[in-house]
C-alpha cells in the first residue's frame, strides 16, 4: 500500500527499511528493559510500549485511567512541580483536574489526609527527580500510599534516567521521553511507557494497555533512535559527572543564590535511597542568582546552545520560567520556580571546555551584581536624621556639615565597595539614620 508525503507525491513503501526497523524496535525495547530492571523486577522487551514522542507516552496513561471511571469528574494528583506539558496533557487536553502538591513530606501527609478524607484519586504522577527545581520525592512512601488507595503509580524518570536510579520498583509505571538523553542527539523523537512486572495487577495494565496500543513510530525514526541510544550508558555516567562539577563551581559563586541539584540539595537523602550504586545524581541543574541582573547576564553569556530541550549531547541552557510560563509567572513562584531561573542541561563536552564557558558566564554575572547595584542605589535617596549634630563622612571619605539641617540628600554606593555599604567609617543603623523608604541606609543596601 503507497504512503503518501506532505506533498502527495506517492512514496513506495518497499524504498522503507521495514524490517529493519522492526529490529530496531525490539533492540530499543530490550535496551530500556535492561536499563529499568533490578533484581527482584526483570523486564522483558514486551514490558516496554514506544511512542512518538514524550508526551504521547504521558497522554496514552490516559488510556488506561478512563477505563476505569465514567465519572464527569477525574482527578489525578501531580506530586511535585513538574515539567509543564505533563501538567498540560492531563489538565488541558484530557480534562483532568489535576490536584497539584509541592513535593515535600509535610506535602504527603497532606496527600494522606485528602485521601482519608475522601479525596478519590484515579493516578498520581511525579518525576524523579523533578523538572526543573531536581527535588527526590518519597518513592516507597508513596508506594504504601497507593497500595492503600488504589490508584495509578506512573513515575517519570527522564531526568533521573534509569541508568542513574531505581523507580520501577516501587510504582506502575514509568515513562521516558526517549527524545532527551536516551537519544541525545537531538535529531529523533520519542517516548516509551514500561510496566512493572507484576505491577498494577489490580487495573490488570498490561493487557489493557497493549490491547489498545498501536505502533505509529516512523520506521526511519526507529532506526535512528535505536543508533542513537547504543551509549546511553556511557553518555550517562560523563554527563552526570560534568553536571556535579558544574554544581560544584556554582555553589562557590558570591552572584549565586541556590542551586537546584539532587546532590546537596535539602532532599539528598532521598535521592540516595533510590540511586543505583556507583551511579550519578543527573545531568540536569537549575540556578537562582541573587539579582535578575546577574541571571540575565549569565544567560547572555553563557555561549553554549540555548533552548528549552533537555538530555542533548552538547550542553543546552534556557532562561526555563520564561520559556515554560511566561503566561502563569507568579504561579510558578508560588511553587519556588522563580522568574530568572536559570536552567542547564550539561552535555558530554570536556571538562576543560565546560569550565572556560562557566567562567566566562560567572563573571559576567558578577559584573552584572555590581553594576546593576550601582545603577539601583543611583536613585536619588534622602536620609533624615533625628539628632543632626555631628559630621560625618560619606561617599568614600568626603566630609559633609550636617549641623544646620535635617535631611541630606546623597547618591548612596552599592554594599560592598566599602565596609559601611558606601558608608565609609559610619554605621547609620547605630546613628539613627533612616531613609524616606522606612528602614535604615543598612537596611536598604542590604536588598541588593
Amino acid at each position: 500500500m503507497p504512503l503518501f508525503s506532505n506533498r502527495g507525491r506517492e512514496l513506495p513503501e518497499a524504498i522503507l527499511p521495514i524490517q529493519e526497523a522492526k529490529e530496531a524496535k525490539i533492540a530499543m525495547q530490550q535496551r530500556i528493559a535492561d536499563s529499568l530492571s533490578t533484581k527482584d523486577n526483570k523486564l522483558k522487551n514486551s514490558d516496554v510500549l514506544l511512542y512518538p514522542t514524550g508526551m504521547s507516552d504521558i497522554s496514552h496513561i490516559h488510556d488506561i485511567i478512563s477505563l476505569y471511571t465514567t465519572a464527569t469528574k477525574r482527578t489525578v494528583a501531580i506530586f511535585g512541580f513538574l515539567y509543564v506539558d505533563t501538567f498540560k496533557v492531563l489538565s488541558k487536553i484530557h480534562g483532568y483536574e489535576c490536584k497539584l502538591y509541592d513535593a515535600t513530606q509535610s506535602d504527603l501527609e497532606t496527600l494522606e489526609e485528602d485521601l482519608a478524607s475522601g479525596l478519590q484519586l484515579w493516578a498520581l504522577f511525579t518525576e524523579f527527580p523533578g523538572n526543573p527545581l531536581l527535588g527526590s520525592v518519597d518513592l516507597e512512601r508513596i508506594e504504601r500510599i497507593y497500595d492503600e488507595y488504589d490508584f495509578l503509580f506512573v513515575v517519570d524518570d527522564t531526568v533521573g534516567t534509569s541508568v542513574n536510579v531505581d523507580v520501577i520498583s516501587h510504582c506502575d509505571v514509568v515513562c521516558t521521553g526517549l527524545t532527551k538523553m536516551f537519544s541525545g542527539r537531538c535529531n529523533v523523537m520519542g517516548g516509551s511507557v514500561a510496566l512493572k512486572p507484576n505491577g498494577g495487577a489490580r487495573w490488570d495494565i498490561k493487557r489493557r494497555l497493549k490491547d489498545r496500543y498501536t505502533s505509529t513510530n516512523f520506521p526511519l525514526d526507529t532506526i535512528v533512535m535505536e543508533k542513537n541510544s547504543a551509549d546511553f550508558e556511557e553518555r550517562v555516567i560523563k554527563a552526570s559527572q560534568n553536571a556535579q562539577h558544574i554544581a560544584d563551581i556554582l555553589r562557590k559563586h558570591s552572584s549565586v543564590g541556590q542551586v537546584y541539584y539532587p546532590k546537596g540539595s535539602p532532599t539528598q537523602q532521598l535521592h540516595e535511597k533510590y540511586k543505583r550504586p556507583g551511579k550519578g545524581y543527573g545531568y540536569l541543574l537549575s540556578i537562582r542568582f541573587k539579582t535578575p541582573a546577574a541571571a540575565i547576564a549569565f544567560h547572555d553569556a553563557f555561549d553554549v546552545a540555548k533552548g528549552p530541550s533537555l538530555g542533548t549531547n552538547f550542553t543546552l541552557g534556557c532562561a526555563y520560567t520564561l520559556f515554560a510560563h511566561y503566561d502563569e509567572l507568579e504561579w510558578a513562584e508560588e511553587y519556588g520556580v522563580v522568574k530568572h531561573l536559570v536552567r542547564i542541561s550539561v552535555g558530554i563536552e570536556n571538562e576543560r571546555f565546560l569550565d572556560e564557558v562557566i567562567k566566562t558566564a560567572l563573571d559576567a554575572a558578577e559584573r552584572a551584581n555590581v553594576s546593576s547595584c550601582v545603577t539601583l542605589s543611583l536613585a536619588y535617596v534622602r536620609l533624615i536624621r533625628d539628632d543632626p549634630n555631628d559630621k560625618h563622612k560619606f561617599l568614600a571619605g568626603s566630609s559633609l556639615d550636617i549641623s544646620t539641617r535635617l535631611e541630606l540628600s546623597i547618591y548612596v554606593f552599592p554594599r560592598g565597595l566599602n565596609r559601611s555599604g558606601g558608608v565609609t567609617g559610619y554605621n547609620p543603623v547605630a546613628h539613627n539614620w533612616k531613609s524616606i523608604f522606612g528602614s535604615t541606609t543598612t537596611s536598604y543596601l542590604t536588598e541588593y
